[in-house]
């Protein structure tokens, strides 16, 4: 399974693992399950009051099945309830939250590559392409990708530093925390890339933060000592 490389809005690369198919597969049985029990609850509700017609059963039924999976993903930030529970989602291939209209092509194209043909279209699609993506993703420009969850305080912004510790950087106040969590993953994905990749992943970082900051520091052999250098002094003028 090949990485999906996506470029930040401070044009760093990081790698995100696309979805695999026992994800993909696992997150689509247990929507089919939920829809199974709505479509069973649903019948029985209606048939217990009434005698209803085709018409109402497409609309109280038929409807909201066809749409579960752009209405969960639509307000579930790319997340079904089956590919929340096994933790995947869906995302733009540059690294942004997919869009309204990337939701619709997904959507549309669902009819090809799984209802139509149970699948069969996605499955191939997914193992050809290697980067978590059916027809309606390669048309959408998204993918579906493992949603990344932090698990330890070395995943989040958060840095240990030391009592009496001074800043070095106070030009640190201009960043957010969005540039410094992608410092941290860049620091932290150090054993992901060969030395020459993960060295200009390093060097784009660096330029990015000091254009920000405003200032020109970090050479080539103090790059990662700058990184965290700046990521402490976030911590301690951010309090």
């Amino acid at each position: 399974m090949k990485h999906l490389n996506i470029e930040t809005s401070q044009h760093v690369q990081i790698a995100y693992t696309p979805a695999g198919i026992g994800a993909r597969i696992g997150a689509y049985i247990l929507d089919l399950i939920i829809m199974g029990i709505y479509l069973a609850v649903s019948l029985a509700i209606i048939f217990e009051f009434s005698e209803p017609s085709t018409w109402i059963i497409m609309l109280a039924v038929g409807l909201p099945l066809m749409a579960y999976h752009l209405t969960f993903e639509l307000f579930m930030e790319g997340q079904s309830p089956g590919k929340k529970v096994v933790g995947i989602k869906v995302m733009k291939t540059e690294g942004t939250p997919a869009t309204f209209g990337n939701y619709i092509m997904r959507w549309i194209f669902r009819l090809i590559d799984i209802t139509t043909t149970s699948g069969t279209v996605a499955f191939v699609t997914i193992l050809i392409n290697g980067k978590g993506q059916r027809l309606g993703d390669l048309a959408a420009g998204t993918a579906v990708v493992e949603n990344k969850k932090r698990t330890s305080l070395s995943d989040t912004l958060y840095a240990d530093v030391e009592d009496g510790y001074e800043p070095v950087y106070p030009e640190v106040s201009v960043l957010n925390d969005n540039d410094i969590s992608i410092v941290k993953e860049v620091l932290n994905e150090r054993k992901e890339y060969d030395r020459q990749t993960y060295k200009i992943m390093v060097l784009k970082t660096c330029n990015a933060i000091q254009e920000k900051m405003g200032i020109e520091e970090a050479r080539e052999k103090g790059m990662l000592k700058f990184l965290r250098t700046v990521v402490k002094d976030y911590n301690v003028i951010h309090g």
